[in-house]
Order: structure tokens, then C-alpha cells, then sequence
């Protein structure tokens, strides 16, 4: 009889700690989307600044020939 009791005991302990693991893990849900967050941010950043430090390439010039008028400038004079 007494093993049977250790043994149920045993197992709720068990279940116990295995509930409080998962609520553990759901916990850490917020703390998960901060850091997938920072981790795009810093990401974007540093192609933000090799796409700056590339610059324009040297070949890249102004085509030659006349320059179409700007469609917009009339529109925003109204």
C-alpha cells in the first residue's frame, strides 16, 4: 500500500513538473518576439549600410539626349 502511494505521488509530482514547463515555455512567447524582432531590425540594418557604403556604381551615368518634362510639377502647382 505504501508503494502505491509513493508511486501516485511520484507521478503527480511528475505531471506537476511537467505542466509547469510548458507554462514556462508559453511564457517565454513575448520575450521570443522581441528578440526575432531586434534580430530583423539589426539585420535590416546592416544592409541598409552596405547598400550605402556601395554607393552608386562609377558607370552609372545620366543617359544623354533631351529630358522628358516632369509630370508632376504641373500637377502639384495647382
Amino acid at each position: 500500500m505504501r508503494t502505491q502511494t509513493g508511486n501516485e505521488a511520484r507521478a503527480i509530482e511528475h505531471l506537476i513538473a511537467q505542466i509547469d514547463s510548458i507554462d514556462q515555455w508559453r511564457d517565454r512567447v513575448g520575450r521570443r518576439v522581441v528578440c526575432l524582432f531586434l534580430l530583423v531590425f539589426v539585420a535590416a540594418l546592416t544592409l541598409l549600410y552596405w547598400v550605402a557604403r556601395q554607393g552608386p556604381p562609377a558607370s552609372l551615368k545620366r543617359p544623354e539626349g533631351p529630358r522628358a518634362p516632369a509630370v508632376l510639377q504641373n500637377f502639384l502647382r495647382r
